[in-house]
């Protein structure tokens, strides 16, 4: 990752191309740090939990063959589809997954600007995985492979990839709709290794030659100051739900859309694609 880092910033300054800026890149690392602190403490915690519903399996792998780690792949990706998913769909796992987002660049160290608060709630989502029977350890275990895939997709400088390749995985190409702010490709490609889930979920969108690529959110932070990059969607949520006429206002800002509103002040993702025929 280092290697890779150090030669998209040589590209970058001898192609003139300003994929990196001192501060963002601080952030990112700052960002991986505390992450990766709230990962460390809370992974005795998740593998105790895991541990404790695989106790629960409906099936049981005499042995691990192949097969159990193709399954458990499958699996995985299909879960972090999910995860993904609520995290951009839920306003309150939003407030933790929009760090990732906030940057107005696009490049390998964007990769690791991580959701710093994901560890504590990620383990979630793999419980169906102990039910049908993986083991903890190899679950998390999966779940760091398939991160390092992700890391990768990160970057402007690959282009577009063979149609198959493009078809079956996540590439550049498709995460960079991904960190899209553009209203045509919010919220999608969702995708960690295959992007076969966001094609059956109708979640893909492909990255067009006409429609050129604006990185951050729909109102960006102007700012890198550690704690409006991390609380600032938090702080958003509790100012909307003071303000809010009713209790079902209250659950809306909390746990609607990001983007949802009582008043019709702001739109979510879909509204503004409607508004636009999109």
């Amino acid at each position: 990752m280092v290697i890779l880092v150090l030669a998209e910033m040589v590209y970058s300054h001898y192609h003139h191309k300003e994929l990196y800026t001192g501060k963002d890149t601080a952030i990112n690392l700052m960002c991986t740090s505390l992450n990766f602190l709230n990962d460390l403490i809370f992974r005795v915690v998740t593998l105790g939990i895991l541990t404790w519903f695989n106790g629960f399996s409906v099936w049981a792998f005499e042995e691990k063959t192949a097969i159990y780690w193709i399954l458990l792949f499958f699996a995985q990706d299909f879960a972090y589809y999910v995860l993904h998913y609520v995290d951009h769909y839920v306003r309150f796992f939003w407030a933790s997954h929009v760090t990732h987002h906030s940057s107005e660049k696009f490049n390998f160290t964007v990769a690791i600007r991580s959701s710093v608060f994901q560890p504590y709630y990620r383990f979630l989502y793999f419980i169906p995985l102990s039910l049908l029977g993986f083991e903890a350890f190899d679950i998390v275990f999966m779940y760091a492979a398939t991160q390092v895939y992700g890391f990768w997709v990160h970057t402007e400088t690959i282009g577009k990839l063979p149609k198959w390749f493009e078809f079956i995985f996540v590439t550049p190409s498709h995460h960079r709709v991904h960190h899209a702010s553009n209203e045509e490709y919010l919220d999608s490609n969702m995708g960690m290794v295959l992007i076969i889930w966001d094609r059956l979920f109708g979640t893909f969108r492909p990255e067009l030659k006409d429609i050129k690529v604006k990185y951050g959110l729909t109102k960006n932070l102007d700012t890198y100051r550690p704690t409006k990059v991390v609380f600032h969607e938090w702080k958003a949520i509790w100012l909307d739900v003071k303000k809010a006429p009713n209790w079902k206002s209250r659950w809306m800002y909390m746990f609607g859309p990001p983007g949802w509103s009582h008043d019709g002040s702001s739109y979510t993702s879909k509204q503004l694609r409607s508004k636009g025929n999109l």
